[in-house]
């Protein structure tokens, strides 16, 4: 269900009473059967619209990844709902939330996945993080340190960004390349390809039909559910 997205990752408990938890509980609940929502028994149940920033320093070295994210209508509703206008509370619940999400995310790796040299590399805790609403969706952008610099002459460096469940279905938007940012990147010849995903027919249908508490991991021998549909970012520099 989608209220299980809220519980397991973008969980704002602290941030609202228990009658507004279970206002916006009803909201969701009245949407699904109004027919506004997808069948809980398909994935994915929720979008994020992405822009991402490959930072660069003046070393010519990739330094983290910068993200924005953009919810979908549906769900920026059902975490908005009821929280007070005025723009000085709004402003602090929005960073507050933003901090709560990025704390749940981070045991999940942000749903960033880096590899190098096909490896996967290790990130510090995000930083830069800020949230707000954007044309009447909740929009949050943050940036992902790696532990250790990458320099991508040297080292073949590409990443993804995706939910492993595939309960959320994350996608750059549509004709978005990806930017560079840093000191550094005006200096750097360098330019990232984004690769579409191309599941199976059958993998598609399958994803469809998973019922409610199906565990995602059984439609795949190996890797996710998520990775089968996620996008892939390489990154070469000269």
């Amino acid at each position: 269900m989608a209220t299980e997205f809220i519980t397991r990752v973008f969980s704002s408990k602290q941030l609202a009473d228990p009658l507004m938890r279970a206002a916006r509980t009803l909201l969701l609940s009245a949407l699904v059967s109004l027919g506004f929502m997808p069948s809980a028994a398909a994935h994915p149940h929720a979008w994020i619209d992405l822009r991402s920033t490959v930072i660069i320093d003046d070393t010519g070295k990739v330094t983290g990844i910068a993200q924005e994210w953009l919810f979908d209508p549906l769900y920026t509703l059902f975490i908005t709902y009821g929280i007070d206008p005025d723009p000085v509370k709004q402003e602090k619940y929005f960073m507050d939330l933003a901090r709560t999400n990025l704390q749940n995310l981070r045991e999940l790796n942000y749903f960033t996945e880096v590899r190098v040299e096909g490896s996967d590399a290790l990130f510090a805790p995000a930083t830069d993080y800020e949230s707000e609403l954007r044309e009447e969706r909740l929009w949050m952008k943050f940036t992902i340190p790696l532990q250790t610099p990458v320099d991508p002459l040297l080292s073949k460096f590409d990443f993804a960004i995706y939910d492993p469940t595939y309960y959320i279905e994350m996608l750059h938007l549509e004709n978005e390349t990806v930017s560079f940012g840093g000191v550094g990147a005006g200096s750097a010849d360098c330019e990232a390809l984004i690769t579409k995903p191309t599941p199976s027919v059958e993998m598609m249908i399958m994803a469809q039909a998973l019922p409610p508490g199906a565990s995602s991991d059984d439609l795949v021998e190996e890797g996710s559910l998520g990775e089968l549909f996620a996008e892939r970012v390489d990154v070469s520099c000269q």
